[in-house]
């Protein structure tokens, strides 16, 4: 077992806090109450670093706050905002009839034992059948979760229920392949062969992570979406923002606060675990038992897990690697930079800023040995596991 150090303060908070939800976890059979976020107060005021009063990306706009739209966003904040539109996070959903993927394949099958699944164009609808040879079942597709460079998933609307498609398209093959998470075995009905209902706290924390400006006091309002992750799904509803930059109160100096969040500027625990909201922290996978290679996909939680992670240190958090304005830098050798930040090289002396020891083996593609990529079972798609290790061949993997 790996032990980290970590300081005192934040390791009685986060250590006692994980030990209460294992314990929690136990009692109550996996079930926890929904993640809230954690506030992160500093007397640096008026850089972003506070939660817009009320709000968290969970629970979203409170009463008398509203969203603005990206559109206001770029009047001041264009470059970042035109970029970060063309991300995958940008384009993390449409709607079903304007999804790329579908457009360029007007036609999808996939043979689940009995059944022969279909997403079909027709008119201006995309149309997701079942059929057993007698019979069929039809309903049109809403949304299109995911741009598609790991895979992407559908969603449908059922008398008044929101479903998740059994099958999702995955770049890899080309086509179609069950959903991860959906089971092997063949259901029993054509409604089930179609999809899977899915639950309230489901389709919230979905829809929050892939669309944006839609959900008011924890509820949310469709009429109000948009797709993908826009500027005010990570800083907030920009209300308050735009009130507080007003020339009045900047002519009359009532200006003390931005009223909108910069997570750059939040503690490096916090941040992670903000980023964790949708690509999971150590709390959620945790308390849902994620384990083995399922849990590849999660990275504020196998960043957790590393050796070297401190969460106390800037220089090992998400955004100390990734700009999520811009789409991902996929040069490996680029990321040498962000390790030589803590680690010194071959023929280098250790600083007091840079002590971590040089790799014995090599001085560039630090990543590609210390973050292997793997392969998630069923998802057609090789993750880079964000455990950073010395990793070992044929080595079981690290949980």
């Amino acid at each position: 077992m790996i032990v980290r150090k970590r300081p005192t303060s934040w390791q009685s908070k986060r250590f006692a806090f994980f030990a209460l939800c294992l314990v929690a976890t136990s009692a109550m059979s996996g079930h926890l109450p929904a993640q809230t976020e954690t506030r992160t107060e500093s007397a640096d005021a008026g850089k972003g670093t506070h939660f817009p009063e009320g709000w968290n990306r969970t629970t979203g706009a409170p009463q008398g706050m509203q969203f603005r739209g990206s559109r206001v966003c770029t009047g001041c904040h264009s470059s970042i905002a035109n970029t970060q539109h063309q991300t995958p996070m940008g384009q993390a959903s449409a709607a079903a009839d304007r999804s790329t993927i579908l457009t360029e394949h007007p036609t999808l099958t996939y043979r689940d034992g009995p059944y022969e699944l279909r997403i079909e164009r027709q008119g201006d609808k995309e149309i997701y059948s079942a059929k057993d040879g007698n019979h069929i079942v039809s309903v049109p597709l809403l949304w299109a979760f995911g741009q598609g460079v790991a895979g992407q998933t559908y969603i449908y609307e059922k008398l008044g229920n929101y479903y998740e498609s059994r099958v999702s398209y995955y770049p890899e093959i080309g086509g179609l392949d069950l959903t991860t998470g959906h089971s092997p075995e063949i259901p029993p009905t054509l409604e089930e062969a179609l999809g899977r209902p899915m639950t309230k706290e489901e389709v919230t924390k979905c829809f929050t992570c892939h669309t944006s400006e839609d959900v008011f006091n924890g509820k949310l309002e469709v009429d109000h979406l948009q797709p993908g992750v826009t500027c005010e799904n990570c800083h907030g509803p920009g209300s308050q923002h735009l009130k507080a930059l007003s020339p009045e109160n900047l002519q009359n100096d009532k200006f003390h606060e931005w009223n909108i969040l910069n997570p750059a500027r939040l503690d490096p625990a916090d941040l992670n675990d903000f980023c964790g909201t949708c690509h999971r922290s150590t709390r959620e996978v945790l308390a849902a038992k994620i384990q083995g290679i399922r849990n590849v996909r999660f990275q504020p939680y196998r960043l957790d897990n590393s050796r070297c992670y401190d969460p106390a240190d800037k220089r090992i958090t998400c955004l100390a690697c990734h700009d999520p304005h811009v789409n991902l830098v996929t040069d490996l050798q680029s990321y040498d930079a962000k390790c030589l930040a803590c680690h010194v090289n071959k023929n280098e002396k250790s600083t007091p800023i840079r002590s971590a020891p040089p790799c014995s083996i090599a001085t560039a593609n630090c990543v590609s040995c210390h973050m292997p990529k793997l392969a998630l079972p069923g998802a057609h798609y090789k993750f880079t596991d964000h455990y950073i290790r010395i990793d070992h061949a044929n080595a079981p993997y690290p949980d």
